[in-house]
C-alpha cells in the first residue's frame, strides 16, 4: 500500500519536472524528495490510524466433527461429497447387527414380561375363587365342629365320641389354615401385579426403558447431516472400525452459513475501529472488483491472549504485539462472492467517522490492490 502512494508520487513529480521543465540539481531533486517524504509520511500515518487497512482477512468456516455415537464396522459411506445436503441427509452407516439382535432380544422379553403379567392376572381370579371355596369348606368345618362339641357336654347322652369331637376339630383348624393360606397367596399376587410405574408394570416399564436406549444406539447406526450443509475431503470407507473418540471424528461437516470475513488489524487502530463502521473488501480470487460491508462486531479479545492451566508456568506468546484486532465484516449481498470457496483470503479497509476526507485515498488505494490481483507473480 505504501510502495502504490510512492510510486504515485514519483509519477507526479517526473510529470512535473518534464512538464514544467525544472532542472535536476542539488536543490530541485532533494526538495522533491524531502517534501515527498514529509508529504506522504504524513498521509499514510493518518491514514494509517483513521482507516485501517489489513491484508489478514478471511471467510471464517465453521466445520462440525463428525462423531459415531457407537462403535462398529462401516458398512456404507455417502458419495454425495462436496454437494449440497439437506439436513438428515444419509452420512455413513455402521453395521448395525449388534444393535438390532439387542433390540430383538429385549423386545422378546417385554412380550414374556407381558405375558407373565396376564399369567398374573389369571392366577389372581383363580386364587379369589380358591379362597371362597377355602371359605365355604371353613364354614362348614366350623359349624360341623360346634355341631359335634355341643352334642358332647352331655357325656351320657351324647350321640358323639370324644374322638370325633376332636377330628371335627381339628377339620375345622385345618379348613381355617387352608382359607389363610389361600388368602397370603393372593396378597403376594396382588403385590406383584401393584409393582407399577406409571400405570403399567415395573418389569415392562423397566424393559420398555431399556428398549428406548437400544433403539436410540440402534438408530445411530445410521449418521445423518446435523443441518443443511456438504461434507468434503471425505477419508472413510467401508470396513474401517469407528469408536465414539471426541478426538477421531470420522468427517468434517461444513454447515451452510453466512460468508462473515474476519480481519485482523494492527493495535495502533484498537481506539478507532467500532461497530457499525463502513468497511471494503477485496478477494484475490476477483481481481479488480470491491465489496461493500459493514463491521457487524469488534471481538472484545486478542485471539492468541487466550491462556489454559498447564503444568507449567507461561508466559506471553513470542509475537504478542503482532496479534490483531478481530473484526467481523458482514458484506452486503453479492453473488461473486458466494461462488468463492469456503475460507477464501482477503484484504480488507475500514472507514471510520475521523478525517473522512483521507478515506477517498484509502478507497483509491484498495482498487489499486484490486487491479493488482490480475497480475500471477509465482515465487
Amino acid at each position: 500500500m505504501e510502495l502504490l502512494l510512492i510510486l504515485i508520487y514519483t509519477a507526479i513529480c517526473i510529470c512535473i519536472f518534464k512538464i514544467f521543465k525544472i532542472p535536476l540539481n542539488k536543490w530541485s531533486v532533494p526538495t522533491a524528495i524531502l517534501g515527498g517524504f514529509i508529504l506522504l509520511s504524513g498521509l499514510i500515518l493518518t491514514m494509517n490510524y483513521n482507516h485501517p487497512y489489513t491484508e489478514r482477512a478471511q471467510m471464517l468456516t465453521v466445520t462440525v466433527p463428525i462423531i459415531p455415537e457407537v462403535q462398529g464396522t462401516v458398512v456404507e459411506v455417502t458419495k454425495n461429497t462436496n454437494k449440497m445436503l439437506k439436513k438428515g441427509d444419509f452420512l455413513f452407516r455402521i453395521d448395525p447387527t449388534p444393535y438390532q439382535s439387542k433390540v430383538d432380544v429385549i423386545k422378546g422379553e417385554i412380550e414374556s414380561a407381558q405375558q407373565n403379567v396376564e399369567m398374573l392376572k389369571a392366577r389372581l381370579a383363580s386364587q379369589t375363587a380358591d379362597i371362597e371355596q377355602y371359605k365355604a369348606n371353613r364354614d362348614l368345618a366350623l359349624k360341623d365342629a360346634n355341631r359335634y362339641r355341643d352334642g358332647s357336654r352331655d357325656k351320657m347322652k351324647s350321640p358323639f365320641t370324644d374322638q370325633e369331637v376332636v377330628s371335627a376339630q381339628e377339620h375345622y383348624l385345618a379348613a381355617q389354615a387352608q382359607w389363610r393360606s389361600a388368602q397370603a397367596k393372593r396378597e403376594q399376587t396382588v403385590a406383584q401385579l401393584d409393582a407399577l410405574v406409571g400405570n403399567e408394570n415395573a418389569t415392562v416399564y423397566k424393559l420398555k426403558s431399556s428398549l428406548k436406549e437400544a433403539q436410540y444406539y440402534l438408530d445411530r447406526t445410521t449418521v445423518r447431516a446435523p443441518e443443511a450443509g456438504y461434507v468434503t475431503q471425505v477419508l472413510l470407507k467401508p470396513g474401517m472400525f469407528l469408536r465414539p473418540l471426541p478426538l477421531r471424528p470420522a468427517m468434517v461437516f461444513v454447515p451452510q452459513q453466512n460468508s462473515d470475513i474476519y480481519a485482523a488489524f494492527r493495535q495502533n487502530s484498537a481506539l478507532r475501529l467500532h461497530a457499525g463502521d463502513k468497511a471494503e473488501v477485496v478477494f484475490n480470487g476477483i481481481p479488480g472488483k470491491v465489496f461493500p460491508g459493514t463491521v457487524k462486531k469488534i471481538l472484545p479479545v486478542v485471539a492468541n491472549s487466550s491462556f489454559q492451566a498447564q503444568g507449567f508456568l507461561q508466559g506471553l506468546s513470542q509475537n504478542a504485539a503482532l496479534d490483531g484486532i478481530y473484526a467481523d465484516i458482514v458484506l452486503d449481498p453479492n453473488t461473486a462472492v458466494k461462488l468463492l470457496p469456503e475460507g477464501t483470503t482477503a484484504q480488507a479497509a475500514v472507514y471510520t467517522g475521523y478525517v473522512e476526507n483521507l478515506s477517498i485515498l484509502r478507497k483509491i488505494l484498495l482498487r489499486m490492490t484490486s487491479w493488482t490481483h490480475y497480475l500471477y507473480v509465482d515465487h
